[in-house]
């Protein structure tokens, strides 16, 4: 291998070098890009999850014990004085509502019990997922001390160009454009993996905001029948206050 084919090979190697760090760049800058969108839907997520779990589900039970406690107080006020019949009728009632409260709040503590089984996995999940942070962290420090050691090792005198020689040369141009291909492989292929995440993830951010609509509807819902159960609750203080 002459010198100057050496020459061309290099300048060969050039042009693929400058392409493959124009995919690698491309590729960095459109994965920050989708980390940033996926952080904005866990955030979204969150801001969800504590508007259903900690907004509406509390007003929602809030309205149940409401709705209970108007119905126990109504049937308290059943006119028994007809005898052990009727008075056997509102302890039956009571008895009744009771049960259907107590049914109720098992199967929602049975549905709640599912929901932290699922989160669990989620802590799992971002445990790992941390995991794999801290692993490509140390990655990134290992690599850099041993730059430091091959860059100290340079400067210590292993530059030294009067000891190449064409065929050390070739074997360095070669061994470049080896890696060139492959680095530009491995960019295409997480090209495709990073649109087929940055879709996924601009799927989940419509989801995530018509999950966001549906929430605040709910929300609203519920704010109704809480006028209503207030409405009721003048009913039953009417009542009470005519015995």
């Amino acid at each position: 291998m002459s010198a100057e084919e050496n020459r061309k090979n290099i300048n060969k190697n050039r042009r693929a070098l400058f392409e493959a760090e124009a995919a690698v760049m491309y590729n960095r800058g459109q994965a920050y890009v989708t980390r940033s969108i996926v952080m904005e839907n866990q955030n979204l997520i969150s801001k969800n999850y504590n508007a259903a779990f900690m907004g509406n589900r509390q007003l929602a039970n809030q309205n149940t014990d409401d709705l209970f406690r108007n119905r126990l107080a109504a049937i308290r006020n059943i006119d028994v004085s007809s005898g052990q019949v009727a008075e056997n009728y509102r302890e039956a009632l009571t008895n009744k509502t009771k049960l259907e409260y107590l049914e109720h709040r098992s199967k929602l503590n049975e549905k709640v019990l599912k929901i932290s089984e699922k989160m669990a996995e989620i802590n799992s999940q971002m445990i790992s997922v941390n995991r794999d942070i801290m692993e490509a962290n140390e990655e990134i420090v290992s690599f850099n001390a041993a730059l430091i050691a091959s860059n100290t090792s340079l400067l210590n005198g292993g530059l030294n160009a009067r000891n190449a020689s064409p065929s050390s040369n070739a074997e360095i141009i070669a061994a470049n454009a080896k890696k060139i291909e492959d680095i530009k492989k491995r960019a295409a292929d997480n090209k495709k993996k990073i649109q087929l995440l940055y879709d996924e993830t601009s799927a989940n951010r419509g989801r995530i905001l018509n999950n966001s609509q549906d929430i605040m509807d709910r929300r609203k819902a519920i704010l109704a029948n809480h006028a209503k159960i207030a409405a009721n609750q003048a009913l039953v203080a009417d009542a009470i206050s005519k015995l």
